[in-house]
């Protein structure tokens, strides 16, 4: 059976591309291990894959302070112990990084051990670690309109983000009655990604009454940090009642999209990925510490090509008139929603897919060959 290493822990944004490309992989065939991290979004979500094989890596976040570099250092050097022996004992034929920290330990260890290395980049802006490991992997697959000087141009592919299979489209109605929710009124979800964002919390409770004031229904995601799930009912100055529910996590991401008519939303590639998958017009507001603002180029590219509008944290006081305008006019949606149409690549994983095949094939051959020719001298 052919094997892959896939490494993409950390973050709901790492793990559930991770997972896509295993779902494809396995259906052809392959046998997947993923490697995760030990934080509690990793073993939420792979509770519903047990199909796959799974490993806890050690790793930390890069830090030049002196001790969370030093923690960085040693996570490294003690993941790709554990990624080495991994390698030597399963035999894989590839080995997938999806970025992050598990992903370093895994790429240098697939490398050092002679073993056709691959990074997924699904931001405009690569990363710390694929500028690092795109300078040796064979395959670096990065989103249109994103530059990587570090890689062999023969070596980049132009791929979009590799969704889940049960990330499908329902119908919005019934998403929201499945939820609990009016399918007769407007539903703003407000979300900042698995890690949650204390910001657009912020938002959401002070602004939760005039919403519903205005005849609007709420669902925020509040991150696994976000202190806050509760359901309430508040009654509008017009004597109806709209909805508001403040919820940690949900597996059921398609559900929750599906059923929305506006998000707000950080700008991770994930969540970007997802809302174009389910047509849902957003407002992007960057998370503005992230590593080289890459969330701001993704927000940028996602508003030039129609998806949505952008708002800057430091103008979230004009967060609430913008949602206002967006959420009132179905003729602005629907042109929205017509564009992010046009921007779905839903074979993603599956371009990705054949690509690796080719490259193991390639791979294996030539070292067939190479075996062949000691042999002959």
């Amino acid at each position: 059976m052919r094997r892959a290493l896939i490494a993409c822990g950390g973050t709901g944004g790492h793990l559930a591309p991770g997972i896509a490309l295993a779902e494809e992989l396995s259906s052809r065939g392959w046998e997947c291990k993923l490697l995760i991290s030990g934080k509690q979004v990793d073993s939420i979500l792979v509770q519903k894959y047990t199909q796959f094989k799974y490993e806890a890596i050690a790793g930390s976040g890069l830090s030049f302070h002196p001790v969370k570099l030093f923690r960085f250092l040693r996570d490294l050097l003690n993941g790709y112990r554990s990624c080495g022996r991994i390698i030597r004992s399963s035999g894989p034929e590839l080995v997938v990084g999806f970025g992050g920290f598990i992903s370093a330990s895994a790429l240098l260890a697939g490398a050092r051990n002679g073993v056709p290395v691959a990074i997924h980049e699904a931001n405009q802006i690569p990363g710390r670690v694929t500028r690092l490991t795109s300078r040796f992997a064979s395959r670096v697959y990065l989103p249109n309109g994103a530059v990587l000087k570090e890689a062999k141009k023969d070596c980049i592919r132009n791929v979009g983000m590799p969704l889940r299979t049960e990330f499908e489209r329902r119908s919005k109605g019934e998403a929201k009655r499945v939820l609990g929710f009016d399918p007769d009124k407007k539903l703003l979800l407000v979300f900042g990604g698995s890690q949650g964002a204390l910001a657009l919390n912020e938002w959401a409770k002070q602004h939760s009454r005039i919403l519903n004031e205005n005849q609007i229904q709420l669902l925020c995601l509040t991150g696994m940090s976000g202190g806050c799930s509760e359901s309430a009912t508040i009654d509008s100055d017009e004597a109806a009642q709209s909805k508001t529910i403040f919820m940690e996590f949900s597996e059921q991401m398609a559900i929750l999209l599906s059923a929305a008519d506006l998000a707000i939303s950080r700008a991770g590639a994930g969540s970007i990925a997802e809302l174009i998958r389910c047509r849902v017009p957003a407002i992007l507001v960057p998370y503005p510490y992230a590593a080289d603002n890459h969330q701001l180029f993704n927000a940028q590219r996602f508003v030039t090509q129609g998806g949505g509008v952008l708002c800057q944290q430091e103008e979230i006081k004009s967060l609430l008139n913008i949602a206002l305008d967006m959420i009132s006019s179905d003729e602005k949606r629907n042109r929205l929603t017509e564009n992010l149409e046009a921007m779905d690549q839903s074979s993603s994983q599956s371009e990705i897919a054949d690509d690796l095949e080719r490259l193991a094939t390639i791979t294996k051959d030539g070292q067939k060959e190479a075996l062949e020719v000691t042999q002959c001298q």
